[in-house]
């Protein structure tokens, strides 16, 4: 008999190692951010910085994903591990105080604005999160908080001038707005602390593995036994949710705070700022016409600065704007020019704005249905639900798998519905789609989703992948609790049994055909009137 130290050992095991593949994965992130600096500071000062990081990061978890690829589970408490994330972070505070000294005084507040760093630290504080160890995460998010402050206090040392006054104050590169920076590291000690708190509810969970707990569990029935998992996957589910929504929730307000702000700005510098607009010019353009253009807009607004002249034509093809909109402005227009420069900055606030509330809202939908799949069998009153839009909140939970090559078909009659339990249902297509997800054929995997109607009372459900099946003499025991088909520590044979019990309390069932090369999951609800 299974006993529940070992179900809870192998549970243990399992979410430490998917914690450090997650982490390497996020290690790769960080990576490609210091690549695309590396290309974005071409010919700058930080070139050099941007370029090792970016070489080290991706060489590393390169490195990384190769050698946990190789092992099903491995200790995630080797000091090994321990010691290139200390490394880590010391390579990222050592390129940002390079960075910052690189640059004269007039410009050592440059590596502080563009936040390339500030996002690097927020990403190293996401990830050591999944090392799974509180103090520490702990640990390192304070001493991430302190560099940060450092870094503050070299540039201070160099000469950058500080504004202190509480209003908007444009930045430029040899000036630091604090208010900015002292939210910047609120929001820092903001993560660090729900991280922390989310560490410390999973290390919680994962270490009441005591002696009594074990001996009272296996006392239980197996329809017991079968509830007390869900409950406890159930809760895990809703806190992690929980705890993701509230830092996700701060950085959607922030988001929403700064835009208004630069909204403001700008309607109090120029009142008719929107007849303005309405003589700008939008174009669409190639590769090739990009790059032309670039060429177009240096040569007739030569007369700028620099800075400003990297700046208007960035912003020309970024926001697809016509170079024609500002011919015949001269260099004496010094309001015109400065009206120019507040618009383009005010219309990528706009895009960012639109991007970032577009990514929240698609994770905030995601972290819905995440927590009404958590508790499904609460006293609720069944109603009518659209059984294909339950699939489809359900399907983007697993949008990873189908970007990796596995291929996704869908034939989803959206019209109809049934009288059931949503919360209830949408853990059942969780179920169904993830065991065909991990069935299909490796490399040219299929899963294919059906709604259709079945009959005048029914409504017929279907999950197929196109795996290797299910043997015959394994097909009677497929909904037994504990019962699974998969390698060691990748099933835990309860996901069908709880299943089929949902699908029975909304009056519908559960069936299966299974040949080699061709299984089908069907359900049959009832067809609401």
């Amino acid at each position: 008999m299974i006993t529940s130290v070992t179900l809870l050992k192998e549970f243990t095991v399992q979410m430490k190692s998917q914690g450090l593949r997650i982490l390497i994965s996020i290690r790769m992130v960080i990576g490609w951010i210091a690549f695309i600096a590396t290309m974005l500071n071409f010919g700058k000062p930080t070139f050099l910085v941007a370029g090792v990081l970016s070489f080290y990061f991706l060489l590393t978890s390169l490195f990384g994903y190769l050698y946990v690829k190789k092992k099903e589970s491995f200790d995630s408490g080797n000091g090994l591990f321990t010691f290139f994330l200390s490394f880590d972070f010391l390579a990222i505070v050592a390129g940002f105080y390079l960075a910052i000294h690189s640059y004269p005084k007039e410009f050592a507040a440059i590596p502080i604005q563009n936040s390339v760093f500030f996002t690097i630290f927020f990403f190293y504080q996401l990830y050591i999160a999944f090392y799974l160890n509180r103090r520490f995460s702990t640990l390192m998010g304070i001493l991430v908080i302190l560099s940060y402050i450092g870094g503050l206090g070299i540039a201070i040392a160099k000469g950058t001038a500080v504004f202190t006054q509480y209003r908007l104050e444009a930045q430029t590169p040899g000036k630091i707005v604090l208010t900015i920076e002292i939210l910047k590291i609120i929001l820092l000690m903001a993560i660090t602390y729900c991280l922390v708190r989310l560490v410390s509810f999973l290390l919680d969970i994962l270490e009441n593995n005591n002696q009594r707990l074990a001996e009272e569990i296996n006392l239980r029935e197996t329809t017991l036994l079968k509830n007390d998992r869900l409950v406890t996957l159930g809760t895990l589910a809703s806190n992690v949710a929980h705890e993701i929504n509230n830092p996700l929730a701060g950085i959607k307000a922030m988001n929403e705070y700064l835009f208004s702000e630069e909204f403001t700005f700008l309607k109090r510098k120029e009142p008719l700022w929107k007849e303005k607009e309405t003589e700008f010019l939008f174009i669409e353009r190639n590769r090739k016409q990009k790059r032309d253009d670039y060429d177009v807009i240096y040569t007739l607004f030569h007369f700028l600065p620099k800075e400003e002249l990297d700046f208007l034509a960035e912003r020309c093809i970024d926001l697809g704007i016509d170079h024609k909109s500002f011919e015949g402005l001269a260099l004496e227009l010094n309001a015109e020019w400065e009206f120019v420069f507040l618009w383009l900055k005010y219309k990528t606030m706009e895009k960012a704005n639109l991007l970032i509330s577009n990514g929240i809202n698609r994770t905030e939908k995601i972290i819905s249905t995440f927590q009404q799949i958590s508790e499904p069998y609460l006293d609720r009153l069944n109603e009518k639900v659209r059984v294909g839009e339950n699939i489809r909140d359900v399907l983007l939970l697993y949008n990873q798998f189908f970007s990796e090559g596995l291929i996704l078909k869908t034939e989803i009659d959206d019209s109809l519905e049934s009288k059931v339990s949503e919360s209830a249902m949408k853990l059942v297509w969780t179920h169904l789609i993830l065991n065909a997800i991990q069935a299909a054929k490796p490399g040219k995997g299929i899963v294919h989703v059906k709604v259709t109607k079945f009959s005048e009372e029914e409504i017929q459900v279907s999950v197929t992948d196109n795996g290797k099946g299910i043997p015959d003499d394994q097909k009677e025991s497929i909904f037994m609790p504990f019962f699974t088909t998969r390698d060691k520590g990748e099933g835990s044979g309860l996901g069908l049994p709880i299943s089929k019990d949902i699908v029975e309390k909304q009056k519908g069932r559960l069936e299966f055909q299974s040949v080699p090369g061709n299984t089908v999951f069907s359900v049959y609800l009832p067809l609401a009137k």
